[in-house]
């Protein structure tokens, strides 16, 4: 397991402002820019950038040290994610199953037709117009005061 604190050149207490300078330091001295054609640097800057965006996040680096203590050995637990997703469905992230049948309904809803071009009669009956099912002219009266007379 690679030692970020020593790609960096930190110690393990280092504060976030002191990894963000080693950083900057290391990231022009290696950056591909300043050494074209140089695999090396390339392959360094990259541990640089890994070692910079594990420690500077701080649920990243509290589970980082934690598999540094346990000697590199990822646990159930250690793979599990620090933070719960933010804005997501969290029925979707618990793992529902993949169901063709709802793609198809969500597909008709969308576009008005099905994926086989048939015209989606549960949308025509929701007011959907039969020439466009995506009009938006009802929305763009609304909001910039034009009416129809």
């Amino acid at each position: 397991m690679t030692d970020y604190y020593q790609v960096l050149g930190v110690t393990r207490q280092a504060a976030g402002n002191e990894i963000r300078q080693a950083y900057r330091k290391l990231a022009k001295r290696f950056h591909p820019d300043v050494n074209p054609g140089n695999p090396d640097a390339a392959l360094k800057f990259k541990q640089i950038v890994e070692a910079y965006e594990t420690l500077s996040d701080e649920a990243k680096r509290i589970a980082y040290d934690e598999r540094l203590a346990q000697g590199g050995k990822r646990t159930s637990e250690s793979k599990k994610s620090p933070v719960e997703p933010s804005g997501g469905n969290v029925k979707a992230s618990q793992g529902s199953h993949f169901d063709p049948t709802r793609v198809q309904e969500q597909f008709a809803q969308f576009f008005g037709k099905t994926p086989k071009g048939q015209t989606d009669t549960k949308s025509n009956q929701k007011g959907a117009k039969a020439g466009n099912p995506l009009d938006t002219s009802d929305m763009f009266e609304h909001f910039m005061g034009y009416r129809k007379k």
